[in-house]
């Protein structure tokens, strides 16, 4: 059984120098700490010869478990490669010693740089002992040691003595692991996502607080818990990553020092600047968009849900397709195929392609069904209600149209709760006439800059609402961002085409401000005001609904007599 792994730029390496390398790691190093002085001297001489640094991954056995060829770039890589032994006690598990032989002089600084720091975090040594290739003159070696500590610039903080010879038989101290303020901090529950929010801010500070409260709140709809903000003022922004490189490194630290597994961006990235950001960033990155789309996925209930999500995710996951490893290699050969071939990448996209092509069948169907169930229905007046997510929409239906539990809507306090339209009917009793009734249809929320791959999906959902009779903007005057949300929603009708008449709504108002409520009805002056909660103002509503649909009929079909005298005949003298 082989004690050491062998990784890292380790092709084209000669034979002799593999047999080095392996007779390096099979090297016995004393437990518990510091280092075999003549092994780090034999592992100096191989560093000149490849020109490449060397790292050391030792156990508290004493053991080299991982020897890696080059510079430490990426965490994934080195995880990969790390021994997963279940047979050593619990206690014992993941404290390793970290030993880096640099290629650079002895002159040279031995500080790491923030890359380094970074992926050595991910490794989670006790110690990180550094040092040069080449000794000064007179023969002493310089070296550097370090353990974690997350309240340092770096992640980690100086211990010991300067010198390899110390260094080698000195005992280091050890990490406290159960201090918050030296290790980085564990996840609260078990499964939990634990997510670190990249934000760009603007010159308004109340606009970044309602942008970032918003992000948070995508977030904890996902699933997953924001602990640690980063935020950058937006300038010139580079085309390349969008954050310049000092505060991608801090924000590399930040996810180590709170055991973030997750970035989140505010902005929406392109294919190339996702890729940059997982570079620098050295952990999977998503953005807003991608979010969004992944809170659909969850809330997809029914099978026309899933098939738009679906179709949203793909077109956007398709500029996005990445190749690793074998899956770029080139298929076919033999005679009459020898070439270059086509790579396991341009296949996915085909696949993708070819499924995507179904899914757009599938949604026109669905655009046809649901034309045909609103051709049912032509002889209803029909009224939608729109607005932004978690604005209410689905609080009003269940207050106007549904007395018994049994067939109320979902309505929870979190961003898009309801996917799947829903039409109730809503009747309206008249003293010694017949009722008269309404269909009410309550429709996805919407929310600012939503991803074009979501909108032309759910545009067979958002027909509900583009042909409806009446729209009812239903605005949260409880959100301190109600104009900007309302404004969001009319802007993104506008875009949609939609010219039906809208009124606006104005729920929450035994929890909102009075500004607010001055404000809103400076700006509409037919608003409606109501709580769908309590109840507070759906008496108003219907007696409004039936103004609209009703005695405006009424007043279209009365046909107004002529007075006598208009045409009174007019008789010669």
């Amino acid at each position: 059984m082989k004690q050491t792994h062998l990784a890292g730029r380790t092709k084209g390496l000669r034979p002799s120098q593999l047999r080095q390398a392996e007779r390096l790691g099979h090297r016995r190093h004393p437990q518990g700490s510091g280092a075999d002085l003549l092994a780090l001297e034999r592992l100096a001489e191989l560093v000149l010869d490849l020109e490449q640094p060397l790292h050391l991954l030792v156990d508290t056995r004493g053991l080299c478990r991982l020897l890696w060829v080059g510079p430490l770039t990426e965490s994934g890589q080195l995880l990969s490669h790390l021994p997963q032994n279940t047979r050593r006690r619990s206690d014992e598990q993941g404290r390793w010693r970290l030993i880096s032989c640099l290629k650079g002089t002895a002159e040279a600084s031995l500080t790491p740089d923030s890359r380094e720091a970074v992926v050595a975090l991910d490794l989670n040594p006790d110690s990180w002992m550094r040092y040069p290739c080449k000794p000064q003159a007179g023969g002493r070696w310089p070296a550097g040691a370090w353990r974690p500590d997350a309240g340092a610039p770096l992640g980690w903080s100086a211990v010991g003595s300067d010198q390899l010879q110390a260094l080698c038989s000195e005992d280091l101290p050890l990490p406290d692991r159960n201090n918050p303020s030296v290790t980085p901090a564990a996840p609260a529950k078990a499964g939990e996502e634990r997510v670190l929010l990249l934000t760009l801010s603007s010159q308004d500070p109340s606009r970044n607080e309602r942008d970032l409260a918003e992000l948070e709140g995508l977030v904890r709809s996902a699933g997953a818990r924001p602990v640690m903000v980063c935020q950058q003022k937006q300038s010139a922004a580079n085309p390349q990553t969008l954050w310049g490189t000092g505060k991608l490194q801090e924000a590399a630290l930040e996810a180590r020092r709170h055991n973030a597994s997750l970035v989140i961006t505010d902005r929406e990235l392109s294919p190339v600047q996702a890729r940059n950001l997982e570079r620098w960033l050295d952990c999977p990155v998503m953005d807003r968009s991608e979010l969004i789309l992944d809170i659909f996925a969850q809330r997809a209930a029914s099978a026309a849900g899933r098939i738009q999500v679906e179709l949203a995710q793909l077109r956007y996951r398709l500029p996005r397709l990445l190749g690793r490893g074998r899956s770029l290699s080139r298929q076919g050969g033999g005679i009459g195929t020898r070439g270059p071939g086509e790579t396991q990448l341009e296949k996915d996209r085909r696949a993708i392609s070819r499924r995507i092509e179904a899914l757009r069948r599938s949604t026109k169907q669905l655009q046809q069904h649901r034309a045909r169930l609103r051709d049912r229905r032509e002889g209803l007046p029909r009224l939608a209600l729109v607005g932004y997510t978690n604005a209410g929409k689905s609080s009003l239906l269940n207050a106007l149209c549904v007395k018994g539990n049994h067939k109320k809507v979902l309505a929870e306090n979190k961003l898009f709760a309801t996917l799947d339209p829903t039409t109730r009917r809503l009747t309206l009793p008249q003293p010694g006439a017949a009722a008269r009734e309404l269909l009410i249809t309550d429709t996805v929320g919407f929310i600012r800059d939503l991803p074009d791959a979501l909108v032309e999906a759910f545009r067979a959902t958002l027909e509900e609402a583009l042909d409806a009779d009446l729209l009812l903007l239903v605005v949260d005057l409880a959100d301190p961002d109600w104009n900007a949300q309302l404004t969001a929603v009319q802007r993104l009708l506008d875009e949609l085409d939609c010219t039906k008449p809208r009124l606006v709504v104005a729920n929450q108002i035994d929890r909102c401000q009075l500004d607010a409520i001055n404000a809103i009805a400076d700006q509409h002056d037919d608003v409606i005001f109501l709580s769908a909660t309590d109840g507070t103002g759906i008496k108003g509503l219907k007696q409004r609904l039936e103004q609209e649909f009703w005695e405006v009929a009424a007043d279209t079909t009365t046909v107004a007599m002529p007075t006598p005298t208009e045409h009174a005949p007019s008789w010669p003298n």
